[in-house]
Formats: structure tokens, sequence, C-alpha cells
């Protein structure tokens, strides 16, 4: 239903298309939507099945343009639609429903009856042909000249194929998770921060988006008792993880594996012996991680995580004569929860 009435509200814009029936019209396309609305290349094709009487222009030429909209609010996606003629008149409306696709689609449509108020109906539609002209019958000879021949309707002038829009989706997300990390020495609670970019472009009709992360790790500080002797055990790191194959099983929910390594430094101070000062060792290591992701919101997120590591170097600190403080795993796990931000 809300199809229906965005595109009689439309047709009022429409009208001014008839005059220009045999040309193309040049249009300027803005369109901007969530990750899992269609693409910019899938509008236009939808937009191209209903009317072929177009070609875009360039971003800053004096053209008709359209400016769409897609945003979600709660259960369902809304779409504006803003049409703006060159001379400055300007038309809007919006549509809502439930699944992106169908607001995409009553989009499409609007903008078609906008151009060609015969969109879809002409024969020059695609996938539809004109019918065969009747052959020309000689007129009976009465010594009469005969009637000079109709003169042919000239065939509608299909518009160049549309240029391909250039689609660079990028979305980048902020966000923090605190786990538990055994790892590097022991289990510590660790507190960690990233940045994320999300890039959606190269298989946009696919419910998978390539994703690379970096961020800092640091965790909070353990005791550990060697024989007579207390040493304070902590380390900070920086992260990298690559995600190639987030799926999104939902508009909402998403789960990702990835690839990731840690850099970082192992610090230990020796409480109890006067002029000990403090220990540092470099360590890395690389693993695979897993994580679910849900939005409860176009802009929040909530996850879970959990990860498997291998260390690279596995550097021992020990206090003589008391024996080895701290050692790394041959194969450490980790454990979390987090929130972020997508913008």
């Amino acid at each position: 239903m809300g199809t229906a009435v965005l595109v009689l509200g439309l047709s009022l814009s429409a009208s001014e298309a008839g005059a220009r029936e045999d040309a193309a019209d040049r249009i300027v396309l803005e369109y901007s939507a969530a990750s899992e609305c269609p693409s910019t290349d899938e509008l236009l094709r939808r937009i191209a099945s209903y009317t072929t009487r177009w070609t875009l222009a360039q971003p800053d030429e004096a053209a008709r343009r359209f400016v769409v909209r897609i945003a979600r609010r709660g259960d369902r996606y809304v779409g504006r639609l803003d049409l703006r003629e060159a001379r400055g008149d300007a038309a809007a409306r919006e549509i809502a429903a439930d699944d992106c696709d169908d607001v995409v689609l009553g989009l499409a449509i609007a903008v078609a009856i906008a151009i060609d108020p015969h969109a879809a109906l002409g024969p020059d539609v695609p996938g539809r042909e004109a019918p065969d002209a009747p052959s020309p019958v000689a007129p009976p000879e009465t010594g009469v000249p005969a009637p000079a021949p109709a003169r042919p309707r000239r065939e509608a002038q299909t518009a160049p194929a549309p240029q391909a829009a250039r689609v660079d989706r990028l979305a980048a997300s902020v966000g923090a998770r605190a786990e538990a990390n055994s790892a590097v020495s022991g289990v510590l609670a660790v507190v960690d921060v990233y940045v994320e970019v999300e890039w959606s472009a190269p298989i946009a009709r696919l419910p998978l988006r390539p994703v690379l992360r970096a961020g800092l790790r640091k965790s909070f500080a353990r005791t550990s008792r060697v024989g007579e002797t207390e040493t304070s055990i902590e380390w900070s790191a920086g992260q990298i993880e690559a995600c190639p194959p987030r799926l999104l099983v939902t508009s909402r929910l998403a789960i990702e594996a990835c690839l990731g390594s840690n850099v970082g430094v192992l610090s230990a101070a020796v409480r109890d012996i006067p002029g000990a000062g403090v220990t540092h060792r470099f360590w890395l290591d690389y693993g695979a991680v897993v994580a679910a992701r849900w939005r409860f919101h176009p802009d929040l997120f909530v996850e879970a995580a959990g990860a498997a590591w291998l260390p690279v170097t596995r550097d021992r600190l020990r206090v003589e004569p008391d024996g080895l403080v701290t050692e790394a795993p041959p194969v450490g796990f980790s454990a979390g929860i987090g929130a972020g931000w997508r913008f």
C-alpha cells in the first residue's frame, strides 16, 4: 500500500517528462542506505527495468536530481525520495516497509515514473518488443493516384545504458571488549579497544562482509608468588584482525571468523627485592577468533568473542633462586563480551 501511495504522489512531477518522451533525461542519483540494503548498482538496474529514457549526469551538472535515503527505524526501513528539478522545483515522498528490498522497489518505481510517465508500458521497456507493423497492401488500380503512405511512427530513442555507479560501501565502527585471556601469563582480565572497517562493495548482494580491525589490549595486573617472592605481572599489546567472512544471518545478527595477531610487552615487577626494578619481555602470537554480533539499534551493537592463540615467542621470567614466575602456554585462550558504535 505504501508503494502505491508513493507512486501516485510523484505522478504530478512525472507529467513534465511527457513533453520529453523522445529524449533521455540526464539525471543525478544520490543514494545511501544501510549495509544490508540493495546497492546503488541494484537500484539503477531496477530503474532501468522500467524505463531507459535516462542517463547519468555528472554530480555538478544542472540536471534533475534524485536523492534516495533509506534508514532503519526500529523494525522497519523508511525510505525518502527527494526530487529536485534543475529549475529549482522540489518534491519529496517517504515509504516504509519491513524489508529494505521492498522499500528500494517502491522507490525505483517512483523514480522511473518521475522520469517517464509511461514507464513499463511502452514497447521500449526491456524484455518487451514492439508489435510487428502490418505489411503494406497495394491499392486497387483506379487511375487515381494512391495516397501517400502514412509516415511511419518514429521509433522511440533508446537511452544508452546507464553508467555504472561507483559503489564504495565502507562502514566504520569503534568498540570495546572485556575478556579473560590466558595466552600470555596465566589468566588475566583484559580490556580491548578497537576500530574496524567493513567493506560490502565487492559482494554487495551477498550476505558476506570482509572486515579489518585494529586496536589495543591492556591487561590488569596480577600477583604471582614464587617461594618467598611476590611479582606483579601485566601486559599490553597492539592487535590486528582480518575477518574475510562476516556472515549476515539476519539484518541484525552477524557471525564472523577471523585471523588475528598480537604484538606486546610483558612486564614483571618484583615487590620484595629492593632495587629489582621492572623486567620487560617482547611477545608475539597469532590465532583464530570467532565472534557473534547483535545490532539492537541501527548504530549500536553488542558482541561475544572467543579465540585460541599460539605463541611465536615464549620468553620465561624467573626470579633466582625461587624459580619460574611466568611462561606463555603452548596454546592460550580468550573469551569476552563487548559493545560498540557503527557509523
